[in-house]
């Protein structure tokens, strides 16, 4: 029995130590190009990218992207897997 809770422990934790992250500037481009999808592609990056934080368990990563669009900016932040996806959270207009 104390030996089996170890086991346990080890088989847990495994799948989590496996996942790989996602690289930061392959992250950076995965939310820049979900940003851009939003402008169909008409829209300017005016400031790059930045990883904002990476949740450790999931290895998922918060992302914020920065577009110019006319004279409209904004920031728009994504979560991006540890497979490169970008998934929507939410925008924000800069100079409101």
């Amino acid at each position: 029995m104390k030996a089996l809770i170890p086991l346990i422990l080890v088989l847990t934790a495994w799948p989590v130590q496996a996942i790989e992250p996602c690289r930061d500037q392959a992250a950076k481009d995965a939310s820049d190009e979900k940003a851009l999808s939003f402008f169909r592609k008409q829209g300017d990056i005016f400031h790059p990218a930045k990883v904002l934080k990476m949740h450790h368990p999931s290895r998922i990563k918060e992302v914020a992207s920065y577009v110019k669009f006319g004279e409209k900016r904004y920031s728009i932040f994504n979560l991006v897997t540890p497979d490169c996806r970008a998934v929507f959270r939410k925008r924000t207009r800069q100079g409101d």
